[in-house]
């Protein structure tokens, strides 16, 4: 995998490679040659797919993550291969330390909904190849609040107490999540739209790992900046329950990252080096702004302040993802930024003493466990949206290699 080869030539997309590998030595090779990898175990069992037909070999995939691979008939090779490395548990995991240490976190559940659009989403659309999937399969501009929908879901699934358990939905959707990348990845190495000299393999593995800093480093840090702070050992939990996530997600060792540091450092490597932002990023920045993440700031905004939503996701996009990110972005300037910015610390003091006083956790978190379940419902309702993952999304309208279509 990517540990056993070399990259024999960069994207050239790819911007600033030199002073990548003035800056993280030989780690630049192993993010280079990332860029020429997919997923071996997971494409090989995509590629089994017109023999054994795609309704079912997702019905395969599903009764293995529920009942086992033995118990799946006809099972092809691939599939068991691949159910060979997942129920390979790795030493490293403690399910039950990040349980115990992760049982409050939905006490800031709010906040981290609209960190999960302004910081997570939105960070990943200032790369105009990681992005080009999204374009090449037209999954985020004609319909921003059903993807957000689905990816919340997910998320929702597996910070779940008992998510990262082998039988458990979280598993089952994580693994749902790898394959479709995997058909993804499929059809658009056989586009001729595809460029693989510019952009390296579709969904590569560089590209990949950097999903686990869009939702742990970047959405724990901007917690804090908006005043929403986890514990350490909170936040601990977050990078080893990701670290996992990532491994479920067929993300090679040698990228897959372990700690805080090892997420900055991967942040830091493809924020240099990433290509430059495109109209087709900026339109799916104002895709989400304007059908999703205003209307969500509207609903928790006064109602006389709610005219100034715009300006707050604007404000909220600028302090997580910093200036230079959000000029490319075409995200307009608001002086709201500075405003939160400094409100930011002040509430992280007060909310942290108020998370120090241990028996105020447990009625927050019953509170924002709720505001879970009323906040998908109501957005299921206003999205009309009753699937889980595009591959169980209605037909119609544009097809997607993940549906079969």
């Amino acid at each position: 995998m990517v540990t056993e080869q070399l990259p024999t030539a960069v994207p050239t997309s790819l911007r600033r490679v030199d002073e990548a590998h003035r800056r993280f030595g030989a780690f630049t090779d192993t993010y280079l040659a990332a860029m020429w990898a997919g997923d071996p175990l997971a494409d090989a069992f995509v590629a089994d797919f017109p023999d054994v037909g795609h309704g079912r070999a997702m019905r395969m995939l599903r009764q293995a993550c529920r009942e086992g691979i033995d118990a799946v008939a006809d099972a092809p090779a691939s599939l068991r291969a691949l159910f060979a490395a997942l129920d390979d548990v790795p030493a490293w995991l403690d399910a039950e330390r990040i349980y115990r240490d992760s049982q409050y976190t939905s006490r800031y559940s709010r906040a981290s909904g609209i960190v999960l659009g302004a910081a997570s989403l939105v960070s990943g659309y200032a790369n105009s190849a990681a992005s080009r999937p999204l374009e090449l399969t037209g999954r985020y501009v004609e319909n921003a609040g059903a993807r957000t929908i689905e990816v919340g879901s997910w998320l929702l699934a597996v910070n779940q107490p008992g998510g990262l358990d082998r039988f458990s939905d979280g598993f089952e959707l994580t693994l749902r999540v790898r394959v479709i990348h995997a058909l993804v990845r499929a059809d658009l190495a056989r586009r001729p739209d595809w460029d693989g000299a510019a952009w390296g393999v579709p969904i590569c593995q560089a590209y990949l790992a950097y999903t686990l800093v869009e939702f742990t480093l970047i959405p724990l840090r901007a917690m804090r900046r908006i005043g929403a702070p986890y514990l350490p050992h909170e936040e601990d939990a977050a990078y080893a329950r990701w670290r996992y996530l990532g491994h479920l997600l067929g993300i090679d060792e040698a990228l897959l990252p372990r700690d805080a540091a090892e997420q900055e450092r991967l942040e830091e490597i493809y924020l240099l080096t990433r290509p430059v932002v495109d109209d087709y990023c900026r339109a799916l920045v104002a895709s989400i702004n304007r059908d999703f993440l205003v209307p969500e700031i509207e609903g928790v905004l006064p109602r006389r302040l709610a005219r100034r939503a715009p300006q707050v996701v604007h404000a909220l996009e600028r302090l997580f993802l910093g200036d230079e990110i959000a000029d490319d972005l075409a995200i307009p300037h608001t002086r709201l930024t500075g405003v939160i910015a400094r409100t930011g610390p002040l509430l992280s003091a007060v909310n942290h003493r108020r998370d120090l006083r241990a028996t105020s956790l447990p009625g927050r978190t019953r509170r924002g466990k709720a505001y879970e379940v009323e906040q998908e419902q109501r957005l299921r309702r206003d999205w009309n949206v009753q699937h889980d993952l595009v591959d169980a999304s209605p037909s119609g309208g544009r097809p997607h290699p993940a549906r079969g279509d």
